[in-house]
């Protein structure tokens, strides 16, 4: 081990590597760097151990529950070149000193939109087919499916989606809905009708996608310019018998304004985040017949989604230190636009 050319850090506590590494993929880092032992990771990762592993490390892996880095950390770790996030957003997880030194950073929150844009399928189809009140209604002991349910249920051909958001999960929606035969349409002031074109999306207005689309599904970034781009203009407008998903976050939603319209019984919605987070026990999104509540499971959180976290990480250390190569390196200028 102590001819190996690099050092890598793991700063992940021991339950979230257990979870993100296969014991191939660990074998694989340990085969071309010097790790920390995985057995002895903390519980609770501090940055006291974050201290002493980054004190010769070259690169380092993080994820959910790492404490964000500080700029003694940052001074005590002179020879870091990378850090490789295994979650998404890096926003808290450096500090603004970080961007004037020489260290780079990735994160994988392309490989999490996966995950993201699975779920919105699931919503979408499960709601559109309406087997949240078929299930309710089978448990009661009733039997109104097929001719009974009176052709209620609806198929996504042919139907209008609108996506507010390009962002990683917002292309990675656009890319998995596109078989079904909808037609999609997009709302992102920063995307140009060129990029949305090679999308094979149509750009459109906030408030016209709102008022035509049979499916809203938010993607964009929790960013200052992005809360509560759903209020009490809009709402209103959304349509008659549409759907309404946010499995981005919850401060883009005002959520009295939304709770105002869903009350009319006229739509239907999926909330997989909320602001705060866990919502009241009372709140009315854990009531209204007619919204389903997720408790923020939408992104990164299957097993097999996981340990491609994890894969991917080692990747991008073996790569840079290696061959000075990164797939999902996150730059100052992105973090305005990024989750």
């Amino acid at each position: 081990m102590a001819n190996k050319q690099w050092k890598a850090a793991i700063l992940v506590n021991k339950n979230m590597a257990k979870s993100i590494f296969s014991e191939d993929d660990l074998a694989f880092l340990s085969d071309f760097a010097e790790i920390n032992p995985v057995a002895e990771l903390p519980e609770t990762m501090t940055a006291g151990f974050m201290e002493k592993a980054l004190a010769d490390a070259d690169a380092c892996i993080t994820c959910w529950g790492t404490p964000g880095f500080t700029d003694e950390l940052i001074a005590g770790a002179p020879k870091l070149r990378l850090i490789a996030h295994a979650a998404g957003s890096v926003k808290s997880l450096v500090p603004p000193s970080f961007w004037d030194t020489r260290c780079r950073i990735t994160c994988n929150a392309p490989i999490i939109a996966e995950d993201v844009a699975q779920t919105v399928l699931a919503l979408v189809m499960a709601s559109l087919r309406g087997l949240w009140g078929f299930s309710k209604s089978t448990r009661r002991g009733e039997w109104s499916g097929g001719e009974a349910s009176l052709f209620a249920t609806r198929r996504l051909n042919g139907l209008q989606v609108g996506v507010v958001g390009g962002s990683h999960v917002g292309r990675e929606v656009i890319k998995i809905l596109k078989p079904f035969g909808c037609v999609i349409k997009l709302s992102d002031p920063y995307m140009s009708p060129l990029q949305a074109a090679d999308l094979g999306v149509e750009l459109i207005g906030l408030n016209d996608l709102i008022a035509t689309s049979d499916v809203i599904t938010l993607h964009t970034p929790a960013a200052d310019d992005c809360r509560h781009i759903i209020n009490k203009e809009n709402a209103p407008l959304i349509k008659a018998g549409a759907l309404f998903i946010n499995t981005a976050r919850g401060m883009l939603v005002d959520e009295d304004a939304l709770i105002k319209e869903l009350k009319t019984g006229r739509f239907f919605a999926c909330i997989d985040v909320t602001d705060p987070e866990p919502p009241a026990l009372d709140h009315p999104f854990r009531r209204l017949e007619n919204v389903i509540l997720t408790p923020h499971i939408a992104g990164g959180h299957t097993v097999n989604g996981r340990l491609m976290l994890g894969h991917n990480s080692i990747k991008e250390v073996y790569n840079y230190l290696n061959r000075g190569l990164i797939s999902y390196e996150v730059r100052r200028e992105m973090l305005e636009h990024m989750a």
